[in-house]
């Protein structure tokens, strides 16, 4: 470290050193990956068609479509496809917070992959139990950041997840929740909410940070591998 230090000093002008130093620091220690993710072909893609084709005549939900990579590779009628973005893509050009007070219809998948900050991705998730079918699947994106800078909010890299990862440590701890969380693509999480499902919020979480879930809750967080998470899923 401080070597890096010396070398950056004798390369940059001292008025630009502290903040430029602080920024090094970020991409060569903070943005080194800690949690790695299973090498295959599977991605949340291909988790989300496998819980559409569990169910007849299936209606999906997807918050946070973005440039509809995700939306537009579900194989499903625009009259069973809701994409909800206040940017870009999808159906409907609202945030998830409008949509769902105006929405009344039960939806059989939802996949969560709105604004990754805790707080926001915690309303999704309530809002969406109030609105899936019975037997009903949600999904989850980027409950698995590997680094700091993943991690960070503000956004401070390309790659990013947020702290959404605090909502899958909820979601562990929460009551009739068949939770898992595949450990590829960002990390996506699986949720079989039962009939008595009740959400639990844990607000010490708000406070903590990429280091917590190392060292706190990583190990005991219910990741399995994407042959586990298709055979989860279809059972």
């Amino acid at each position: 470290m401080e070597i890096l230090k010396k070398i950056i000093k004798k390369l940059l002008p001292p008025i630009f050193f502290p903040t430029i130093f602080k920024e090094c620091i970020n991409y060569f220690i903070k943005g080194e990956n800690k949690i790695m993710y299973e090498d295959n072909f599977y991605n949340r893609i291909a988790f989300i068609n496998k819980a559409i084709s569990k169910f007849k005549d299936c209606n999906y939900l997807e918050i946070g479509v973005a440039d509809n990579t995700t939306f537009s590779s579900i194989p499903l009628p625009l009259r069973n496809k809701i994409g909800v973005d206040p940017s870009n893509g999808g159906t409907h050009r609202m945030t998830s917070d409008e949509f769902f007070n105006k929405n009344q219809k039960k939806i059989n998948v939802i996949f969560i992959d709105g604004l990754h900050i805790y707080e926001q991705c915690q309303k999704d998730c309530i809002n969406s139990l109030k609105f899936i079918e019975e037997g009903g699947i949600i999904l989850f994106h980027d409950f698995l950041p590997q680094n700091y800078l993943q991690e960070k909010v503000p956004r401070k890299s390309a790659s990013w997840t947020g702290d959404v990862w605090k909502v899958a440590v909820e979601l562990s701890n929460s009551e009739d929740m068949d939770f898992r969380i595949a450990n590829i693509d960002y990390g996506v999480g699986i949720l079989k909410p039962g009939k008595n499902a009740k959400y639990k919020k844990m607000p010490e979480l708000n406070k903590m940070n990429f280091d917590d879930l190392l060292n706190k809750f990583y190990k005991k967080l219910p990741t399995i591998n994407s042959e586990e998470a298709i055979e989860f899923i279809k059972q």
